[in-house]
């Protein structure tokens, strides 16, 4: 019988790594003062506001660039943070695939496996925070500057706000920080918890 610690762990495991990935590729990280925009990591979205056009007033949204290509994000901070968070979100999935296999494997290999997991998901969580950190410090950016007003700067993006994208990226990497930590205790039973 599977421990209620490597349930918990497995289906958090799950959680975080769906969290991390969904918000990596959502392009609301900053939005504009006017709701006209918002940036991601990878992605913008703009309103079109061409009366002419048959698009006006609908939402547009691309890769930095027309397609991905890390070079075509807004800075270098940016770009850096994208590989970051983005590997980190790539090993998250891997400590989940890993949480995964416990339920298939023997009892024996399951603490081993557990604590490879930890250690694998201990890694993607300091990689990941390190991403969130250096992605404000591409505020300073033309692109940004442009979009924001000309007072933006690293950590302080004037006149644009923090979109749900941004929030859900932290708290999915919050929520990552237990992972580690559960995967230690997974061998744990019920009457031990009591």
């Amino acid at each position: 019988m599977n421990s209620p610690v490597l349930l918990i762990w497995t289906f958090l495991s799950i959680l975080v790594s769906a969290l991390g990935t969904y918000s990596f590729i959502q392009p609301i990280w900053i939005v504009t003062p006017n709701q006209t925009g918002s940036f991601g990591l990878i992605s913008t979205c703009v309103t079109v506001l061409d009366v002419v056009s048959p698009d006006f007033g609908k939402q547009r949204c691309e890769f930095y660039g027309g397609y991905f290509n890390l070079g075509s994000l807004p800075s270098g901070a940016w770009q850096a943070s994208c590989t970051l968070f983005g590997g980190g979100c790539i090993l998250l999935c891997c400590g989940a695939f890993l949480a995964v296999c416990t339920s298939c494997i023997s009892n024996d290999a399951v603490k081993s496996v557990t604590v490879m997991a930890g250690y694998v998901q201990f890694i993607a969580v300091l990689v990941m925070i390190a991403g969130l950190f250096i992605y404000p410090l591409g505020f300073n950016s033309k692109f940004i500057r442009k979009h924001c007003g000309g007072g933006s700067s690293m950590y302080n993006s004037e006149q644009c706000e923090v979109g749900w994208g941004l929030v859900l990226a932290v708290v999915g990497t919050a929520l990552a920080m237990f992972c580690p930590v559960l995967s230690h205790y997974t061998d744990m039973q019920t009457t031990d918890l009591l």
